[in-house]
């Protein structure tokens, strides 16, 4: 099975309950061979999370840390209404716009048709690229409503890679990734890191995608261009400046 050589779900400081500044996990990205990250601090409705300004000021984060590209983006959170927490004028400056359940915000998760209701809700909203963390058993959804819901607006469902938590889901997210690819919805891996150590540790995913006999090469980050390609078609108009980037480094390995 290929590396996934992109992360698009990694916490900073930023976070109250993540513990590595964007330079820190940028440089343990480096040394993984890593190739971008995606900055995606939790929104401002979490506790802890971080402020509006935050990402509305992300312009300032260099595009490039120690040879890593930088994504600008949020996970924003889901509120009981089928809002996030991301303003247009945040998603001015951001390349990636992720939302998921999370329990402060989402209060009351037990209800699998309600869950549902919301999800797509989000996803047919247009303002949100990827949905993090579908598969939880604490917030059960109608996985093929979803899926059917991904597919038709084009938006990324995730397969998250953390083993620290939503460890009773993993039936749950194969259980999801076959659907997707049954049907052709988009699928991203990220790893969830709260701590530079972990910023870049598939070894759960590779494993979920394992067990749903499925090879990496489906997965939007499996190729930096493909990724890219998705996200300008989801109307951020940043995104040009990191396609040269990646043109240049393709064409080169080609000589």
């Amino acid at each position: 099975m290929n590396r996934i050589l992109i992360d698009t779900h990694t916490h900073t400081v930023a976070s109250s309950h993540a513990y590595s500044t964007i330079v820190e996990n940028a440089h343990y990205a480096s040394q993984k061979g890593i190739q971008m990250i995606a900055c995606t601090d939790h929104g401002p409705k979490l506790p802890g999370g971080a402020e509006k300004i935050f990402f509305k000021n992300q312009r300032c984060i260099p595009r490039i840390i120690e040879n890593v590209v930088i994504l600008r983006g949020i996970e924003s959170n889901i509120d009981d209404k089928g809002k996030i927490d991301c303003t247009d004028s945040m998603m001015e400056s951001l390349d990636i716009i992720m939302a998921g359940f999370h329990g402060p915000v989402y209060s009351d998760g037990k209800y699998k048709n309600k869950n549902t209701d919301i999800m797509i809700q989000v996803i047919s909203s247009g303002k949100v690229d990827v949905i993090t963390h579908p598969a939880n058993i604490n917030y059960p959804i109608n996985i093929s409503s979803v899926a059917k819901a991904a597919k038709k607006y084009n938006v990324a469902l995730e397969v998250n890679a953390s083993p620290y938590t939503r460890i009773n889901s993993r039936d749950m997210a194969v259980e999801l990734i076959k659907e997707a690819v049954k049907i052709g919805a988009p699928l991203i891996m990220g790893s969830d890191a709260h701590i530079c150590f972990d910023v870049g540790n598939f070894d759960l995913g590779y494993e979920l995608l394992e067990k749903a006999d499925l090879s990496t090469d489906y997965l939007l980050n499996s190729n930096p261009l493909k990724l890219l390609s998705f996200l300008k078609s989801r109307g951020h108009k940043n995104i040009d400046e990191l396609i040269p980037l990646f043109s240049q480094q393709i064409q080169s390995s080609e000589l």
